[in-house]
């Protein structure tokens, strides 16, 4: 991928989020490089075992990512793989989707952590030593806790990719979800400050979250407003930048850092459109799928045109979409369609956002 992203989205390896990437504009896909973490083998509630094999789960994922990001480089990261978890031949699920991505031609950097087990690690190593291609180390804010000697650990985590230093290595420093007030930018401060090898590492992403778990604290059939806290921190951070090098913005998009497991049996969605603006997120909140149906989607698309934030149909697939469902023209879709939606806005404005500041400065 040509130049440096202005952007790094941390997204779900899930089928809203792939086809959102696979929708985006091309003046915006040359704009980010996505962080797409692969989830965990789905869980089948009514026969309490695995849905299928760690074989069967990570076999089709090569082929989906080319698919949505087969013209733009990405970080690939399993954060939610058990340790001790290896495919039926030994490999590990990272070592055995990099190995299909080079074998399309895709360009994947694998993300590794302080968590990683020396064979995971050594997997991602030997994919940059075939492919050529670059690292990426994730660290979260209990990496900077006082007890962890983090200079240590992040040698360690060099050392087992097989370098000797961090220059062809991405850093991603993850404050994670900021919480309903958000984390001062003291708090953001002191955790770049205490990142290693402050000068070596080839990019240095910023990422945090503050979309909520859920929307029960919304109340049904009505429009509701939430901040952008990661979004204002950063752009916080820009007045006297730290470390006194870019740093790339980083956040999740729509959703909530840690993905919430439930049983599709009990679980009680309501329909929402979740529409990202230039300082907040703009909830248009339906009533109970179950009881009311996804027929109330073509309202909430009406409501939402109406409204001043909205961005106009030529904006983004997404908001294609939207004016489309508010004529019933299309739609009203499901929960995938809508998240699908919901990121391609959000990826667009973002990255759209980014740009006009950069060129600003």
């Amino acid at each position: 991928m040509p130049g440096q992203p202005l952007y790094v989205p941390i997204l779900k390896g899930k089928e809203g989020e792939f086809a959102a990437l696979e929708t985006l504009a091309s003046d915006v896909r040359n704009r980010l490089a996505p962080l797409i973490e692969v989830p965990a083998v789905p869980y089948d509630y009514a026969n309490e075992r695995p849905a299928k094999s760690l074989d069967e789960h990570v076999a089709d994922i090569p082929a989906r990512l080319k698919k949505c990001c087969g013209d733009i480089q990405f970080y690939l990261d399993l954060p939610w793989f058990e340790a001790e978890e290896h495919l039926s031949d030994g490999r590990t699920a990272l070592e055995a989707i990099l190995r299909g991505c080079e074998d399309l031609g895709i360009s994947s950097v694998p993300v590794i952590s302080r968590t990683n087990k020396p064979d995971y690690v050594a997997a991602a190593g030997k994919h940059i030593s075939r492919a050529g291609n670059v690292a990426c180390i994730r660290l979260i804010l209990k990496d900077f806790e006082e007890e962890v000697e983090l200079g240590d650990e992040v040698d360690r985590l060099i050392s087992g990719l097989g370098l000797s230093d961090a220059t062809s290595i991405d850093l991603v420093v993850d404050l994670e979800d900021l919480g309903k007030d958000g984390r001062s930018t003291l708090v953001a401060r002191s955790a770049l400050s205490m990142v290693p090898r402050k000068e070596e590492w080839r990019r240095i992403i910023l990422a945090a979250a503050s979309f909520p778990e859920d929307l029960s604290d919304v109340d049904a059939a009505t429009i509701a407003t939430l901040p952008r806290l990661e979004w204002d921190l950063w752009r916080a951070l820009q007045r006297r930048p730290p470390l006194g090098r870019v740093l790339i913005f980083g956040d999740y998009a729509i959703a909530h850092p840690i993905p919430k497991e439930i049983d599709p049996r009990t679980m009680r969605m309501s329909a929402n459109v979740r529409y990202t603006t230039q300082d907040e997120w703009l909830i248009v909140k339906g009533r109970n799928v179950r009881q009311y149906g996804f027929n109330q989607y073509f309202e909430l698309s009406r409501i939402l045109v109406q409204r001043p934030e909205y961005s106009g149909r030529d904006f983004s697939w997404g908001d294609e979409y939207i004016a489309d469902c508010a004529e019933e023209k299309r739609g009203p879709g499901n929960a995938t369609t809508w998240r699908k939606v919901g990121v391609n806005h959000h990826l667009t404005l973002v990255a759209r956002e980014l740009s006009k500041l950069r060129h600003d400065v």
